[in-house]
């Protein structure tokens, strides 16, 4: 009876853990987002002005806020882009804290908006060997091919993801001899943290291994 009640949780398990992280994502949007968070609201005081009851008065508070969105692009797209963005910065550059989240954030969607991708893919999945070729070796995301000079040597930023939900993780500044690129793709990437390591073997192979020389190095991860 054991073995059976195991095989059914093994067979159940992935299903329930895909459930789970869903939830989380759920409850994760509600905390910020949902009625009772600080954005929830704001968007009740303005829905509140329409209608008497919270619950109508939160949806409206949406519908305004996703039309004012809509109406956004459409500016943007009507030729106004350099303007607003001109405009925005301008207003942020003048609060030091802000700015700095600001600018970060923007870096990132521009990352994402460009249409060529370019700056996208040069997001890439890393191995790192901690104490060089033959150390510790840890899969890593490298966002940027950009090296950072650290006293006498050159850095690479990469990001060490959590196991199993690789929403966060920690930034770690590595030599650039410890960093070896790999032709594994973001989602191979977010697999391998997602499984704890149990699909390894099915992206890490010789084959997505990239050569590791010097010049051959230096070409592929700032190409």
């Amino acid at each position: 009876m054991s073995r059976t009640f195991i095989a059914g949780l093994l067979a159940a398990l992935p299903l329930a853990l895909t459930v789970a992280v869903l939830f989380w994502l759920v409850e994760f949007i509600q905390r910020f987002l949902g009625p009772g968070s600080g954005f929830g609201r704001m968007l009740r005081s303005i829905g509140l002005k329409f209608a008497a009851s919270e619950v109508i008065a939160y949806l409206i508070g949406i519908v305004i806020t996703l039309a004012f969105i809509y109406f956004l692009g459409v500016f943007v797209q009507a030729g106004m882009k350099n303007r607003w963005t001109s405009l925005v910065d301008t207003v942020m550059d003048r609060v030091p804290l802000v700015r700095s989240i600001y600018n970060a954030l923007k870096k990132l969607m521009q990352m994402l908006e460009h249409k060529d991708e370019s700056e996208l893919k040069s997001m890439k999945s890393v191995m790192c060997h901690f104490g060089g070729k033959g150390g510790t070796a840890v899969l890593a995301l490298m966002p940027s091919p950009e090296r950072i000079r650290l006293g006498d040597k050159d850095y690479y930023g990469v990001l060490i993801p959590t196991a199993p939900i690789p929403f966060g993780g920690a930034i770690l500044y590595v030599p650039v001899d410890w960093v070896e690129p790999l032709d594994v793709p973001f989602d191979g990437l977010f697999n391998i943290y997602m499984s704890m390591g149990a699909t390894s073997a099915d992206y890490l192979r010789p084959e997505t291994m990239t050569p590791v020389g010097d010049s051959g190095r230096k070409s592929s991860l700032e190409s």
